[in-house]
């Protein structure tokens, strides 16, 4: 990892890019802001949210997420953009998609697998595979720095070097059902997450990071040991022209002991920021 860093502790030059070594480096989001404006209040002008790390005690107001200035150059970013807008268009439409029927604070919902198809589902993968790539290569100083070993240099061939992805990697989607629950309108964005990393599922052998952006968890597996059982094998992508997302109440289960605490720690932050508009939490 020192190498990774090197170019960000060269004193008194400018941070060169940490795939190419181009200068300057540019205000690269970790989140892409398309997915952050995503979680602003309805009429959507001016609102902050808060970035929080409850673990570090971190909290920070934002209003388009946070950027990192010495990580990517502007084309290398670009490379990523392109992946990050044809996810951003795919799970806007998968969202759209009937998963149950929401009155008020009633919710029934079904649980299934829901097919879909997708123009190019590597361009998914590299999508999520670079927002690892990103949370793995700021400093280890930063909140939501993530360390996922030699993983990180896979995910930068995958991402910015157009490598075949090894079949090591994988990648699943399951519906937030905590915010198509919690919230008035089940298919808005109320929240993201930042990536985390741990084993799920029975089967405890595949290596994983998740984050939450669109409605949506998005999970990455990374190791010899095959895909975990979190997922039914068919919502894991790689290979597959024939498509599935996970619909399962334990997301429920699971957000609202992750998520529902820091909505409710934040809400007096939020409303000196933006006055009453969380009214409807």
């Amino acid at each position: 990892m020192a190498d990774a860093f090197a170019a960000i502790d060269d004193a008194g030059a400018a941070p060169a890019c940490l795939v190419c070594g181009a200068r300057p480096t540019i205000k690269a989001h970790l989140i892409p802001e398309s997915f952050i404006r995503q979680i602003q209040m309805k009429p959507k002008s001016g609102e902050q949210h808060l970035i929080i790390h409850p673990s570090l005690d971190y909290k920070q107001p934002s209003k388009t997420g946070r950027y990192e200035p010495r990580i990517l150059c502007g084309p290398c970013d670009g490379k990523l953009g392109r992946y990050e807008e044809a996810a951003l268009r795919l799970m806007g439409r998968l969202r759209s998609r009937r998963i149950g029927v929401k009155t008020e604070t009633e919710s029934v919902i079904r649980e299934k697998d829901y097919a879909f198809r997708a123009p190019d589902p590597d361009a998914f993968m590299r999508f999520a595979c670079g927002i690892l790539w990103k949370y793995a290569s700021v400093s280890p100083r930063l909140p939501g720095y993530i360390d996922v070993g030699e993983y990180r240099n896979v995910f930068e061939d995958i991402c910015f070097r157009g490598a075949p992805i090894p079949k090591t990697v994988d990648v699943g989607i399951e519906r937030d059902l905590f915010s198509f629950a919690a919230f008035t309108d089940p298919n808005d964005v109320y929240y993201y997450q930042t990536p985390s990393l741990g084993a799920r599922g029975t089967r405890r052998v595949a290596q994983l990071g998740w984050f939450g952006v669109c409605g949506f968890i998005v999970y990455v597996r990374f190791d010899e040991d095959g895909p975990s059982d979190h997922l039914p094998s068919r919502c894991w992508m790689r290979g597959r022209e024939q498509l599935h997302f996970h619909v399962s109440l334990r997301s429920i289960d699971y957000q609202l002991g992750q998520i529902g605490p820091s909505i409710h720690e934040v809400k007096p932050d939020l409303n000196r920021l933006n006055g009453k508009i969380l009214s409807r939490i």
